[in-house]
C-alpha cells in the first residue's frame, strides 16, 4: 500500500508539518548514526583521540637547563584528567632509545613493553596493564630539537564511564532540542508560509468578484511569489480577451435588435394602411416578432451591466400592479390570479421596473401553462416571492433548462419566444438574487425568487 501525505486544511499547515517531520527525522538519524559510530567505530575513534592527546603532551614538554631534564606541564582540563583518573588515563614520554623521562604517575615504565621504540611511531594497540584492559597509542614528536616518543593509554573503564556520563546527557540534550524546535519551527513555518500565501489568497478573493457584470476586475499581481505571478498574468490576459469578446457580443446583440425595430415598425405601418385586408394571423406574427425584439433588447441591457435604479420597493404593491396589468389575459385564459402576502409590508432594494418585468414574465409563463379554470398564485414573503400554477409542471431534469434563452421544451405549439424566463434569470442575477424552479403545492410549477441583501 502506497503511503500518502495526510490531507490537511491548508498548504501552510501541510508545509509546517513537513518541516516538523523533517526535524524529527534528522534528529532520529543523528542519534542512529551516533549509535552506529559508537558501536562499530569505537576502536578507530579511540585511536584518533589518543593520538590527538599526544600533541597536547608534546606542546606541554619543557626541557630544563643545564642538565636537559624533561618536564611536562599540562594545564586546564588536560592536567585534571591525568591527575583525577591516573588509574585509567596514563602517558609516558620516552627518548629515542626507549628511556622513560616523564610520566603521569610515579612509574617510569613503558606502556608498550616488548615493542622496540623504533616501531612505535603511529602505533596503536589494545593491551592489558596491571590486569586492566587498556588502549595505547604512541606517536613520535620533535620538541626543542630533540625527538621524543609519547605514549598515551586509556582504559576501557574510562571509556565506559565517559559513555555512561556523556551519552545520556547528549541524548537528553538532543531530545530537548527536538522537543522545543519542532513546535517552534512548526509555528514559525506556519506564520511565514501564511505570510507568503497572503497575496495568493488576495488574488483568490479578487477572482471571486469577477463575473458577467464585473469583467473589468483583474487579479492583483503585486507581492505575489515569482512562481505564481505568470499564472496571475496569464489569467488576467484571459479576462481581458473575455471582456472584449463579451462586450463585442453584447454590442452585436443590441445593435441587431435595434436595427430590427425599424423594419418592424415600417411593416406595421404598411399593414395598417392595408386596412382589413390583413389576416389576423399576420398581425399575431408581427406582434410576436416585435415582442421578441423587445425581449432581446431587454436581455442585452440587463446582462450588459446597465446600472439599476435600486430603491426600497414594496413587493406586494408590485405584485398588485402585475395582477392588474395581466387581468385581461387571465380572464381570456379562464385562469384566476391570487396574491398571498405572507408579509404585507415586505420591501426589497430593487429596480422597480425590473422587478415588475421579472414578476410579469413569471405570471405570463404560469398563465400560458395553466388549464382553464386553474389558479395562478403569487406568494410574497419577507425574503422573496414565488409564482405557482396548476399546470403540468416541469420535470426535474429540465428545471434548469427553462431559464436558457429560446428554450421552449417539447411543446413547440405553446406561445412565446423562450426568452421570458431567460429575462427573469438575468434580472435576478443583476440584483444578486437567486431564482429556481420547483414543484408547486398546486401541482404545477413553482418559480421561487430569493432576495439577497436588505
Amino acid at each position: 500500500m502506497r503511503w500518502r501525505f495526510p490531507r490537511t486544511p491548508s498548504l501552510a499547515l501541510r508545509l509546517s508539518i513537513a518541516f516538523a517531520l523533517s526535524i524529527f527525522i534528522l534528529a532520529a538519524t543523528y542519534l542512529s548514526v551516533q549509535t552506529v559510530l559508537a558501536e562499530r567505530f569505537a576502536s578507530f575513534i579511540t585511536e584518533q583521540s589518543l593520538k590527538g592527546q599526544t600533541n597536547d603532551i608534546a606542546e606541554a614538554i619543557e626541557i630544563g637547563a643545564p642538565d636537559g631534564g624533561v618536564v611536562v606541564r599540562l594545564a586546564g582540563i588536560n592536567a585534571y584528567g591525568f591527575d583525577a583518573f591516573f588509574a585509567n588515563l596514563k602517558y609516558r614520554v620516552l627518548t629515542g632509545d626507549g628511556q622513560v623521562v616523564a610520566a603521569s604517575d610515579a612509574r617510569l615504565d613503558s606502556l608498550l613493553p616488548g615493542i622496540p621504540p623504533e616501531r612505535q611511531d603511529g602505533f596503536y594497540l589494545p593491551t592489558v596493564i596491571d590486569g586492566v584492559p587498556f588502549h595505547v597509542a604512541a606517536v613520535r614528536h620533535e620538541v626543542g630539537g630533540r625527538v621524543f616518543l609519547i605514549q598515551v593509554g586509556r582504559s576501557d573503564r574510562f571509556a565506559e564511564l565517559a559513555r555512561e556520563a556523556i551519552m545520556p546527557a547528549v541524548n537528553e540534550a538532543v531530545g530537548v532540542m527536538v522537543a522545543i524546535s519542532i513546535p517552534v519551527l512548526a509555528i514559525l513555518s506556519f506564520l511565514g508560509i501564511r505570510s507568503v500565501l497572503r497575496p495568493i489568497r488576495a488574488a483568490s478573493e479578487a477572482a471571486k468578484s469577477v463575473g458577467q457584470t464585473n469583467l473589468s476586475a483583474r487579479l492583483p499581481a503585486q507581492d505575489v511569489p515569482a512562481e505564481i505571478r505568470p499564472l496571475i498574468v496569464a489569467f488576467n490576459d484571459v479576462l481581458s480577451r473575455l471582456e472584449v469578446a463579451f462586450f463585442s457580443q453584447q454590442r452585436f446583440f443590441a445593435n441587431a435588435a435595434h436595427e430590427l425595430k425599424t423594419p418592424i415598425a415600417l411593416l406595421r405601418g404598411q399593414l395598417e394602411g392595408a386596412g382589413g385586408a390583413v389576416p389576423a394571423a399576420v398581425w399575431r406574427d408581427v406582434d410576436a416578432i416585435a415582442r421578441m425584439v423587445g425581449q432581446l433588447l431587454h436581455i442585452a441591457e440587463v446582462s450588459g451591466g446597465r446600472a439599476l435604479d435600486r430603491r426600497p420597493t414594496a413587493v406586494g404593491e408590485v405584485a398588485r400592479q402585475v395582477v392588474a396589468f395581466l387581468a385581461w389575459r387571465a380572464e381570456r385564459a379562464g385562469v384566476s390570479l391570487h396574491i398571498a402576502c405572507e408579509q404585507p409590508r415586505a420591501e426589497v432594494l430593487a429596480d422597480r421596473g425590473e422587478l415588475f418585468t421579472l414578476l410579469k414574465n413569471l405570471v405570463e409563463n404560469a398563465l400560458d401553462f395553466s388549464p382553464e379554470g386553474g389558479i395562478v398564485r403569487i406568494v410574497v414573503g419577507a425574503g422573496g416571492l414565488a409564482v405557482e400554477d396548476e399546470g403540468p409542471g416541469v420535470p426535474e431534469d429540465r428545471r434548469e433548462k427553462v431559464f436558457e434563452r429560446f428554450w421552449r421544451g417539447t411543446q413547440g405549439d405553446r406561445p412565446g419566444s423562450g426568452l421570458g424566463l431567460a429575462i427573469c434569470l438575468e434580472v435576478a442575477a443583476a440584483h444578486g438574487w437567486r431564482i429556481v424552479c420547483t414543484q408547486a403545492a398546486l401541482g404545477g410549477a413553482r418559480f421561487e425568487v430569493t432576495f439577497a441583501g436588505p
